[in-house]
């Protein structure tokens, strides 16, 4: 999922289908994740999270869950939902988070390049359009070059989803 900023506006766009959808239909309510895990990332995207993946948290009267392993999570209440036929985009307001780690890690061109391919994966997965393959195979060639095991160990997971 991606969260948008524009102006002094956080939002995010969800389109239908998805479980996060689902969510805030539901509670109003999302969690977002921050790793740089290349397997947790595709994971995540494709399958359930594992009870045993998950720690839950108590804050104002709710319960919502985060991953364990996340480097960071922020708890949203979702407001001003605006649903179309394809897609709902809602404003977020924080509610709380938390910072699992301090260290800071550097960019890696072979993550960026499996989240990109990820992204395509859920579209090819939705749509069934061959051009999504194509730029799957694009960034393959990147997470090949550039990308450590686990972000090879990643694409492998990927390619089981399609």
């Amino acid at each position: 999922m991606g969260i948008i900023r524009k102006h002094d506006t956080t939002l995010i766009r969800i389109f239908k289908g998805s479980k996060t959808y689902k969510n805030i239909t539901t509670d109003n309510f999302l969690v977002a994740n921050i790793t740089n895990d290349p397997l947790a990332f595709v994971r995540y995207t494709f399958s359930e999270v594992l009870p045993e993946d998950i720690q839950t948290i108590y804050s104002q009267e709710r319960e919502f869950p985060v991953l364990k392993d996340a480097q960071s999570w922020v708890a949203f209440e979702c407001i001003n939902t605006k649903i179309t036929p394809y897609s709902l985009v809602a404003e977020l307001r924080p509610v709380m988070g938390h910072v699992n780690c301090c260290y800071p890690k550097a960019p890696n061109r072979g993550l960026n390049a499996l989240i990109e391919a990820t992204i395509h994966a859920t579209r090819y997965k939705m749509h069934g359009e061959e051009k999504y393959l194509e730029l799957i195979n694009f960034y393959e060639d990147i997470i090949n070059k550039c990308g450590g095991e686990r972000e090879k160990e990643a694409l492998r997971l990927l390619r089981t989803y399609l």
